[in-house]
């Protein structure tokens, strides 16, 4: 594994080999090696101008003084760390890829890591670490010097993680894109990216553990920790976005995204005026509420020209930030999404309660069909779809259970109860939406009956192909019939009845003979069903597939026939419950 790590860091080299490679040890030791020395050195100048009892005396040996050469250590520690996650996760990709050429086109092709972006984030989190710590107010030249070095390999270090990460993460949901593209075809299930997304938000938690640990705890909430804690917090929430992990409750209240925007946007104004005017944490963030809501009172003190020129950035913003969440805020009220936070809670209770159901993913022109059709039959389904305005009309229709989201996505399919139900309808306007729909069910449920909508005949064989049982195309079935109303219209009619298309009361149905029914191993004579129940027996599908129409009297029944028969509901009630030896 060593050397696998090893060959993913020559294919995808980066700014801490560049730096840390001349020192020629083992990776493993490099890192404690340099955060010992660094910590050492500080040791030396302190001893050098005799405030060695002092320093151990105070707690500075502990406090302030760890940190950087324990985040140092750190960060380097996980990079090799990092190398093999990567190199696991893309090795999860390769089987899925035709060809070992094809994988090296999309993967080793690739550079990750832009070596001026590398130096542009490392850079940008060196100079912000040195204005947020300002290492120049010591009083001995040594530290100064000392504090420039550490402090800016620290945050640099911070700066170039948070770049790789982000960079990696776009990297691999474009491979995952990529290789779903290639896919089509296959009734394999792509790979996710959520072990990757939580073991690297994992590696920055990990960050902040090691600042609470070296950070006295009446200082953690000190500006400079929470405006660290705040950029790492953001890089997690972007990396979970990017992988797919980000919770439905997040993609369905837009309201959390602007709460989230207008308390960053708060943070930095009240945090930039504690800094650049020295003013008290609840001044300042009086005066960016002020400024963001321009209600305009005035300054609360006197600004210098540093504080005047970030209130015109501060304001201008404010303009977008504050007008985008207010008005987000009040359309959540009067729109009523605050009532569907509520209904949706209800109706994910109820779909985890669901068995044996059905899944209807896309409610447009055919899917709302779809949905009434099962809806008069009293079916247990749920709909699937992310356009909020067919969700509206579908709630119209009745008090249906749907799931507003992508249903190409796993993690949708999976708060549907993918693993429950007994069928799925793909009902998307797009054959390769509808494919990637059907390759994520048949993955996570191999078992489910498919069904799927087609709309251009060359796809039918594809769809086929990557695990649906049935494909049905709208636009046939639509010709067939009005040709078929032209040539024969009585015996349409006569369809649109027993299918309950035109509101009446005979229906057409089929009917599953068990093993433990009464049923089984009757004759239709001894069975009675005409005589006693008043159904037409039109025709027999045997547990062979095979089948027989107008059957005779004489004919045996045995489990797994179903029965295809016409009648009305009550009779239809009765015969199942007869089967059902209820």
């Amino acid at each position: 594994m060593i050397n696998k790590v090893k060959s993913s860091s020559a294919k995808f080299p980066a700014l801490p080999e560049q730096l840390f490679n001349p020192i020629r040890l083992p990776w493993i030791v490099t890192g404690p090696a340099i955060g010992i020395g660094l910590y050492l050195a500080l040791v030396v100048i302190v001893d050098r101008h005799n405030r060695l009892d002092e320093f151990f005396s105070s707690g500075e040996w502990w406090y302030y003084s760890l940190l950087p050469p324990a985040m140092i250590t750190y960060f380097l520690l996980i990079r090799p760390l990092s190398l093999r996650l990567l190199y696991n996760t893309l090795e999860r990709f390769r089987p899925l890829i035709p060809s070992p050429k094809t994988f090296d086109r999309l993967v080793t092709d690739v550079r990750i890591h832009k070596p001026y972006w590398e130096w542009l984030f490392f850079g940008l989190g060196a100079i912000s670490g040195w204005l947020l710590t300002r290492p120049w107010e010591y009083d001995l030249p040594e530290l100064v010097v000392y504090n420039f070095i550490t402090l800016g390999l620290m945050f640099g270090l911070v700066g170039w993680t948070m770049y790789s990460s982000l960079a990696t993460t776009r990297f691999l949901s474009r491979l995952q894109e990529q290789v779903r593209q290639i896919n089509i075809l296959g009734a394999r299930s792509i790979p996710s990216l959520a072990r990757w997304g939580v073991t690297t938000a994992s590696f920055f938690i990990g960050a902040m553990v090691v600042v609470a640990l070296f950070v006295p705890f009446e200082d953690f909430f000190a500006p400079e920790v929470l405006i660290f804690n705040g950029i790492v917090l953001l890089v997690i929430m972007l990396i979970f976005f990017r992988t797919g992990i980000s919770t439905e409750f997040m993609g369905q209240f837009r309201i959390i995204r602007a709460i989230a925007v207008f308390g960053v946007a708060l943070l930095i104004g009240t945090l930039g005026y504690h800094r650049l005017e020295n003013w008290p944490l609840m001044d300042g963030l009086y005066m960016t509420v002020i400024t963001m809501t321009t209600i305009g009172y005035g300054e609360i003190g006197p600004l210098s020209q540093t504080g005047r020129i970030f209130t015109i950035f501060l304001g201008l913003a404010s303009v977008g930030i504050g007008g985008y969440a207010i008005s987000t805020i009040a359309a959540f009220m009067m729109e009523g999404d605050f009532q569907r936070l509520f209904e949706g809670n209800r109706m994910d209770k109820q779909i985890a309660q669901l068995q044996d159901h059905i899944i209807l993913c896309g409610i447009g022109r055919v899917g709302m069909q779809i949905a009434a059709e099962l809806y008069r039959s009293q079916e247990s389904f749920v709909v699937v779809d992310q356009n909020h305005e067919e969700l509206e009309r579908l709630r119209r229709l009745g008090d249906i259970l749907y799931v507003r989201g992508d249903a190409t996505r796993d993690e949708t399919l999976r708060l549907a109860g993918i693993e429950r139900a007994k069928g799925l309808i793909a009902a998307l306007s797009d054959d390769k939406e509808n494919s990637f729909v059907v390759l994520s069910a048949r993955s996570l449920n191999a078992n489910l009956r498919i069904v799927a909508r087609l709309v251009e005949e060359e796809n039918a064989e594809k769809l086929r192909r990557v695990g649906a049982n049935e494909v049905v195309s709208p636009n046939t079935i639509g010709g067939v019939r009005m040709a078929s109303m032209m040539v024969r219209p009585a015996v349409i009619e006569f369809f649109d009845e027993v299918l309950n298309v035109s509101g009446h009361k005979l229906g057409l149905e089929e009917v599953q003979i068990t093993t433990r029914s009464p049923l089984n191993g009757k004759t239709l004579r001894e069975a009675a069903i005409g005589r006693e129940v008043g159904l037409l027996v039109v025709a027999i599908r045997s547990h062979q597939g095979k089948y027989q129409f107008n059957p005779s009297a004489q004919t045996q029944l045995s489990s797994g026939d179903i029965l295809i028969v016409i009648g009305t509901p009550e009779q239809l009630a009765s015969l199942s419950k007869i089967n059902s030896n209820e």
